[in-house]
């Protein structure tokens, strides 16, 4: 499925992925290993944690 993003926004997105990479090695591998071993938590769903917009207890409509 192609993404809804244009070809442009998808290449900034990548150049900026590779400069945290290039500056942050260590953290991005870190961070990488931890959406692989998640993949079923939905990506959405971990964004959202990391951007301090929900929790586990609101996504699962607990709170």
């Amino acid at each position: 499925m192609p993404a809804v993003a244009s070809i442009e926004e998808l290449k900034a997105v990548d150049e900026q992925l590779k400069a945290i990479k290039g500056q942050h090695p260590e953290v991005y591998t870190d961070f990488v290993e931890l959406f692989r071993k998640n993949r079923k938590i939905g990506y959405k769903n971990i964004c959202k944690m990391m951007l301090g917009e929900a929790t586990p207890e609101k996504l699962k409509g607990i709170e």
